[in-house]
């Protein structure tokens, strides 16, 4: 064997051997997760409406905390300070097995991006905006404390995270000095010659002291809807809960810890310009001929840790609302109280109770013909009330 054969034969040996060494600390440096959770229960609804009038109901449902979804997630440690991060999220039910928000397969958030320690989280992709960031985690709505059933009214300021950004581009930064964080999205339209067409962005701002902590944020759409003839490349498409020329949402809230109890408190509106339907309801969208719309909704809420395995929570929410018809100025008001017991059998899986009541006043001429606890069909009267009973799992 010659001399350049033998170097040849051991080049590639060398390099075999640093490859085998370099490899496992390259993959060690990167994950991918597969995370989810299923929520499924049984519910009696006081009132569910129907052709005939006021009927009750036992119903099997998915989610009346925790819409169930699963979840791939991955980090790539780039640098001491930098990685590549990615989540897809799949929602879906688990009582007949269908992909929800409106069959996407990842519909409850996909994106991508990257994060730094010291400059913040830059991210590409269908996202939440900065008012779940920072004020959905003080109200019931939206988590583990109340979920899906404690929306206010048609979740009209996103705290139950119905609505998502597409074609979105989001900044978070790290935690400042102080305990001060701030946010803000923007999601591009992505037509040609209209760029204000069905675009959406959002700002936010987040504070923590000692036990107390705060946050405030705003959301707007222009141009949302999903009718036919809307932009559906835009920022929000199919998912919009209302059609409407223009969609301004703000809230603020705060949740003070004191030992075993935590004391919430929200302030929320959402305005919206020539109205013309709510889509986030359990049955067929309700027609509005082009109303001006005002939502404000107040919350006060208590979470209370009984022991580490047993906790109990507890909300009121009032909603006040401006409907500008033809017809008139109508002021439609809504009251909704509920309580969750929940015990946890494992650090994974509890067992949940809980029970909403809901009054709507004053719906006359709004095109409003009910009640109507968010996940359940809308009640023929003022009237509704839920109680349940379900199990989750997170895996």
């Amino acid at each position: 064997m010659n001399k350049k054969k033998l170097k040849m034969k051991m080049d590639i040996r060398v390099t075999g051997v640093l490859l085998a060494l370099v490899s496992p600390a390259l993959y060690a440096q990167s994950s991918v997760r597969l995370s989810g959770s299923i929520d499924a229960g049984v519910a009696y609804v006081s009132d569910i409406g129907n052709a005939s009038g006021h009927q009750s109901a036992w119903q099997a449902k998915n989610g009346d905390i925790n819409i169930s979804r699963w979840a791939l997630s991955g980090n790539e440690q780039i640098s001491n300070d930098l990685s590549a991060v990615f989540t897809l999220t799949n929602g879906f039910s688990v009582m007949n097995g269908t992909a929800a928000q409106q069959g996407r397969l990842f519909g409850f958030q996909s994106w991508m991006g990257l994060a730094s320690q010291s400059t913040g989280t830059l991210t590409f992709g269908r996202q939440f905006d900065e008012v779940v960031q920072f004020v959905e985690p003080f109200a019931l709505g939206g988590t583990r404390y109340g979920g899906t059933a404690f929306a206010h009214v048609f979740d009209n300021d996103n705290l139950d995270n119905y609505t998502r950004t597409n074609n979105s581009v989001k900044y978070t930064s790290p935690t400042l000095l102080g305990g001060l964080k701030f946010g803000a999205l923007y999601g591009f339209s992505n037509e040609g010659g209209g760029f204000a067409d069905n675009r959406g962005y959002s700002f936010g701002l987040g504070y923590q002291y000692n036990n107390l902590d705060l946050g405030a944020g705003y959301f707007q759409f222009n141009n949302a809807s999903n009718l036919a003839t809307a932009n559906t490349n835009g920022a929000e498409p199919a998912g919009a809960p209302f059609n409407a020329a223009r969609q301004r949402t703000w809230a603020a809230g705060g949740l003070y810890h004191l030992a075993q109890v935590a004391v919430g408190l929200i302030l929320s509106e959402t305005r919206l310009d020539k109205a013309t339907s709510i889509n986030n309801v359990a049955d067929t969208a309700i027609s509005l001929p082009g109303d001006d719309v005002r939502f404000d909704n107040v919350e006060v809420n208590v979470r209370y840790a009984v022991t580490p395995r047993w906790d109990i929570s507890a909300g009121y929410t009032f909603t006040l609302g401006r409907f500008a018809t033809p017809t008139g100025v109508r002021y439609p008001k809504w009251h909704q109280a509920g309580i969750v017991n929940t015990y946890f059998l494992s650090p994974r899986t509890d067992v949940y109770a809980e029970a909403i009541y809901q009054r709507a006043n004053q719906l006359g001429g709004t095109g409003i013909q009910g009640a109507q606890i968010s996940n359940f069909s809308r009640a023929s009267g003022a009237n509704q009330f839920v109680a349940a009973l379900g199990l989750r799992h997170r895996f």
